[in-house]
């Protein structure tokens, strides 16, 4: 997964017609939120096995928001 969304970093900084740079940018946008998935699978792994270590992060929750809303506004032919 990392190296798609490196390959994808690297596209974005091509130049793209304005179509493929959404797809491109919906594409990495839905890759960082299956590794995000990934991790919390594993994590709840680790719950399971009782080896989970807890760490306070602290996180904008309306960031966060902000980015699953655009994940399901994106469409090929809208902005988000």
């Amino acid at each position: 997964m990392n190296g798609i969304l490196g390959m994808l970093g690297l596209l974005l900084d091509t130049e793209l017609s304005s179509t493929q740079r959404d797809y491109a940018q919906t594409a990495q946008a839905c890759g960082k939120a299956l590794i995000t998935l990934i991790n919390e699978v594993l994590d709840r792994a680790k719950i399971e096995a009782g080896k989970l270590e807890l760490e306070a992060v602290p996180f904008d929750i309306r960031s966060i928001l902000d980015d699953v809303l655009s994940l399901f506004l994106r469409s090929p032919d809208t902005k988000a």
